[in-house]
């Protein structure tokens, strides 16, 4: 019988668990940004509801989170 290791088994976890990996990601969250913030901007200048500027903003900026979180992720691996 072989006496068990002490030192845990050498794995490479990520930094995050839910950190976006795919290059999906990246590409969604350049969408989303475009879009949204490009979406706000033709409805404040069209006079659109509050609302609807509101999310169109908010879904820019979660596009733009989304790919400054992929970005940071994928600079750490190298």
């Amino acid at each position: 019988m072989t006496p068990s290791r002490d030192t845990p088994s050498p794995r490479r976890r990520p930094r995050y668990r839910s950190a976006p990996t795919s290059s999906r990601t990246f590409v969604l969250g350049m969408c989303m940004a475009v879009g949204g913030i490009a979406g706000s901007i033709r409805g404040v200048m069209e006079g659109a509801r509050f609302l609807e500027t509101a999310a169109l903003l908010g879904l820019g900026l979660l596009g733009v989170l989304l790919t400054v979180v992929w970005i940071l992720n994928h600079s750490s691996k190298r």
